[in-house]
């Protein structure tokens, strides 16, 4: 059975392709006869229906004998030939049954909804219903050509068992099982021959001379009358093609002319009772589409919104032929399967010039038949068959393939992947031949931006497609696009290697691109260098330098890299040394440091000074005076000290290259020898750094002789002897100034803070002209003012804090303090009593003692003390003193003060026994004086 199956599905695989073959036979044609820009238009617009032979065993059966008719069912096909024979097939045209029931050829073919009977007519007159699945078959004879039959859908299940029949005789007979046997029953007749009959649901539509009309076997009535156009051919010339797209649509094509009637209910109530009296039908048919055509209609069929005609093409010489003889004679032209709108616009047009013999075919040798379910035609043919079904994606597809238009493709396999044969597979084929066909076309920056798409995480497809990209030499525009980070996607390393030895030969700028950008695991660093070493030694480039010290970077080779970028002067060099600690490399390139950026080979020499030592760096540095010098002054500036045996060579460095800085230097230094210093400051004229000098030698004269002679600046000179603290200094200052008017003016200006200003005043010579004297008279005075006004100021200030002072001083001394002890320390008496017989002194202790006690204590600590002077003295050992040496406020018993401080007595300067702090508060007879709470 297998086997059987593989030989069927073989057979349809050839006959498909032998349809194919002559169908581009017969576009190639049909592209002779007509113009480019037609063919140009056709090759644009994509067919609707894709078509195939059907083959097996209809190949052998149309070679013996001829095809007249043919039914479609959901589950098999029927087909009539001229020698009388009803063939079943299947859906692969492999044979299941058949049946010879007529001794001439079948006119019409008919199936029942559950297709289990098939009924057929003949030109025998004859017709005959054969059971699919039981033995069960009967012959009807009507003596007269039978053109059309059909079963009622229903026949399987009614018992009835009823069909129609019609052909020349004219009459339109049902025929149908009652209690006494079958029984004929004419519906109509007298108006010609029947030329179709097609019955659905209730309604059965025949056609005859006159026109179309539809009988209701719930009502037996006639419903309509759907008559031919005006002007239309005989009826017996060009079949009628009469087609139910449903229960209430009826499709008429006949000749050049075609209808779609609608079956509608008729409203009887509100046409009144005269209506249902007279026997109107309660439906009527409406012509909702109605258009002539300029061929000849050989088969009808819905196709969703459209409709599916079979047009047979006639030429003048043909309609001339059929005016004339009556007849119709062949065209020589190939039918054409037609899309249409029900206006009769056409979306598409297939020549089927593969149909086998049609130039011998009339338009009553085609027939038309559909599946609806499948929305599949078969074209009927004598001699041939060919099925006709909407394209699907694949087809789709194939035809955006074969007119190169692979981004269409690509897009529509990627949308609807789940539909497309061969799923993941078929799209991987599409998007290689859509990045082939862009580097054929020379799109190679189109083709890379669309790799990562179409390529997504396949290793093998990815390496295939750089080696293709590299053949044809556009490797610069895939490299962006090439998988570096992803790490379920890493190439080969020779994949990596390739494209870098590419770019190593034809673009440096892309090789130094690439080699920064890539990880360094892509590839063998080790070979990538040696190729680029041996790339140098023909063809230098400071590009190709700078990608090998990278490549000796990625390498750990870092002093191979530094000694690169030493040479280059370029690159990251003061960071690299930071990184990698490379301090030892750069023991003796310090002159090419300093040239590569002076500025951070001064910082990175400065701040690592335990690494490369200072006279290392000076030894160095000695043949070039300038860099010498960045780098000491750098030192000074993170330690006056720390290059202290180079500053005086630091002095004829900053007199040549910063004079500015000089002085700076000299002020914060000691380290340099004060001749050496001056004789290079006298040499280049530095007159401020020579007053400094000079001043530091101690020859504070000629200093200021040097600052009025050669600086001219009064000001400097006052500041400069301010600072020396000599008045004898003041006294040259004024000799010196008194020789010229302008300076005698400056001094007036600015010494009247330090010398008094008429004293100057006298000094100054009769008769000599002073510019400005006026205004610094008047500024002398002003400032001698200013002067009184803010000593006065101060007197009062200070007066006035001394006296808040004393203030704040006795009201602290008359403040109350917390008593701890409620007895006397001395004799450890009650001390507060309500009335207390004798004085009491409380100490800033806050210990009390009855005055008599506290003097008693006090007299013998002072006879103590008088018995070992010698003792005290020579342990050089502070004596504490006399318990009377403190001053202290004695309150006595009436409340009075007797005295303050050294006021008292020296019997009344007590002392605390245990603490020896000064006495705060004197209490007599119970009273506090000067307390205040705490």
């Amino acid at each position: 059975m297998a086997q059987n199956e593989q030989d069927q599905n073989d057979s349809v695989e050839k006959e498909d392709e032998e349809y194919e073959e002559e169908e581009e036979e017969g576009e190639e044609e049909d592209e002779e006869e007509e113009e480019d820009d037609d063919d140009d238009e056709g090759d644009d617009e994509e067919p609707k229906l894709k078509y195939q032979r059907l083959g097996a065993s209809v190949t052998e059966i149309l070679k013996r004998d001829t095809a007249s008719c043919m039914a479609t069912h959901e589950r098999f096909l029927a087909l009539g030939t001229q020698w009388g024979v009803v063939y079943v097939l299947d859906f692969n045209g492999n044979e299941i049954k058949r049946f010879a029931p007529h001794s001439k050829n079948v006119n019409e073919l008919s199936i029942d909804l559950s297709g289990e009977f098939v009924a057929s007519c003949s030109e025998d007159g004859k017709v005959c219903i054969s059971a699919l699945y039981s033995p069960e078959s009967a012959d009807f004879a009507y003596h007269k050509p039978i053109s059309s039959v059909s079963m009622d859908p229903e026949f399987a299940k009614k018992s009835t068992r009823q069909f129609c029949v019609g052909g020349k005789a004219g009459q339109l007979v049902q025929n149908k099982k009652g209690w006494f046997g079958r029984a004929d029953t004419v519906l109509h007749s007298g108006e010609g021959p029947i030329h179709a009959i097609r019955w659905r649901g209730t309604l059965i539509a025949w056609a005859n001379d006159i026109g179309v009309k539809i009988f209701d076997c719930t009502t037996n009535q006639r419903i309509t009358y759907i008559d031919r156009p005006k002007g239309s051919p005989r009826a017996d010339m060009y079949r009628c093609h009469l087609c139910w797209e449903s229960d209430s649509t009826l499709l008429i094509g006949w000749a050049d002319s075609v209808k779609i009637g609608q079956v509608k209910e008729r409203n009887l109530t509100e046409l009144g009772p005269a209506a249902a009296a007279h026997g109107l039908p309660t439906r009527y048919v409406e012509i909702v589409a109605l258009f002539q055509t300029d061929y000849i209609v050989a088969g009808i069929a819905p196709f969703g919104e459209y409709l599916t005609i079979l047009a047979y093409i006639m030429n003048e010489n043909d309609q001339t032929n059929v005016n004339n003889t009556g007849r119709v004679a062949s065209s020589g032209l190939a039918p054409e399967l037609k899309i249409v709108t029900r206006t009769n616009e056409e979306i598409s047009c297939d020549a089927l010039v593969s149909i086998v013999g049609y130039a011998d075919n009339k338009p009553g040798d085609y027939r038309l038949e559909h599946l609806p379910s499948e929305s599949m035609f078969y074209i009927v043919a004598p001699k041939d068959i060919v099925i006709a079904r909407p394209r699907d994606l694949d087809d789709h597809i194939s035809w955006l393939l074969d007119r190169k238009r692979y981004n269409e493709a690509l897009q529509a396999a990627e949308a609807n992947e789940a539909r497309l044969t061969g799923g993941a597979k078929r799209l991987e084929e599409i998007g290689d031949k859509y990045l082939h066909e862009l580097l054929q076309s020379g799109r190679a920056a189109e083709a890379a931006a669309e790799a990562p798409k179409i390529l997504k995480e396949d290793a093998k497809r990815w390496e295939t497609f750089t080696f293709a990209f590299g053949q044809a030499k556009q490797l610069r525009e895939l490299s962006p696009y090439i998988p570096i980070n992803n790490p379920r996607l890493r190439l080969q390393e020779s994949v990596y290697e390739m494209v870098l030895f590419n770019f190593l030969k034809s673009d440096p700028d892309e090789f130094l691109r690439t080699i920064t950008a890539w990880p360094r695991t892509l590839y063998n660093i080790q070979t990538i260098i040696t190729a680029v070493k041996e790339h140098l030694k023909r063809f230098p480039s400071d590009v190709i330098m700078d990608a090998l010290a990278r490549l000796y970077t990625f390498d750990a080779q870092y002093g191979n890299a530094l000694d690169i970028y030493l040479r280059l002067k370029r690159g990251n060099v003061f960071e690299l040394i930071r990184q990698y600690q490379l301090f030892d490399a750069i023991q003796d390139k310090v002159v090419a440091l300093m040239e590569f950026n002076e500025e951070e080979a001064t910082k990175l020499l400065v701040s690592h000074t335990d690494r490369i030592s200072i006279p290392q760096v000076v030894s160095q540095l000695q043949s070039h005076p300038r860099l010498l010098h960045a780098y000491l002054h750098g030192l000074f500036l993170k330690d006056a000290h720390i290059g202290s045996e180079f500053h005086e060579l630091q002095i004829s460095l900053y007199a040549d290259y910063e004079p500015k800085l000089l002085l700076p230097f000299l002020r914060q230094s000691i380290h340099y020898p004060l001749e050496k210093a001056m004789a290079i400051c006298e040499k280049r004229q530095l007159y401020p750094e020579m007053v400094f000098l000079l001043g530091r030698m101690g020859n504070s004269k000629q200093a200021l002789k040097l600052i009025m002679e050669k600086l001219g600046d009064v000001r400097e000179a006052i500041e400069f002897v301010e600072q020396q603290k000599d008045d004898e200094l003041w006294e040259d200052l004024i000799s010196q100034a008194m020789k010229r008017p302008q300076f005698v003016s400056s001094l007036l200006e600015y010494i009247g803070a330090h010398v008094d200003p008429i004293k100057l005043i006298k000094r100054i010579p009769e008769k000599m002209e002073i510019v400005g004297l006026r205004d610094r008279l008047v500024k002398i005075i002003s400032d001698y003012n200013l002067q009184m006004s803010l000593r006065e100021g101060c007197k009062n200030i200070l007066k006035a804090d001394c006296v808040h002072l004393a203030e704040r001083l006795c009201a602290g001394l008359r403040g109350g303090v917390k008593v701890d002890e409620v007895r006397c320390v001395t004799c450890n008496g009650a001390v507060l009593s309500p009335k207390p017989e004798a004085s009491i002194i409380v100490f800033f202790c806050s210990h009390a003692y009855h005055h008599k006690c506290l003097k008693s204590a006090a007299s013998s600590a002072d006879a103590d003390t008088a018995q070992a002077p010698s003792q005290n003295n020579n342990n050089n050992t502070p004596s504490k003193g006399p318990l009377t040496s403190q001053t202290g406020l004695l309150i006595k018993q009436d409340g009075a003060v007797s005295g303050v401080g050294a006021a008292l007595d020296s019997d009344e300067r007590l002392c605390c026994t245990i603490c020896h702090t000064q006495s705060k508060i004197k209490v007599a007879k119970g009273r506090t004086l000067g307390a205040r709470k705490k």
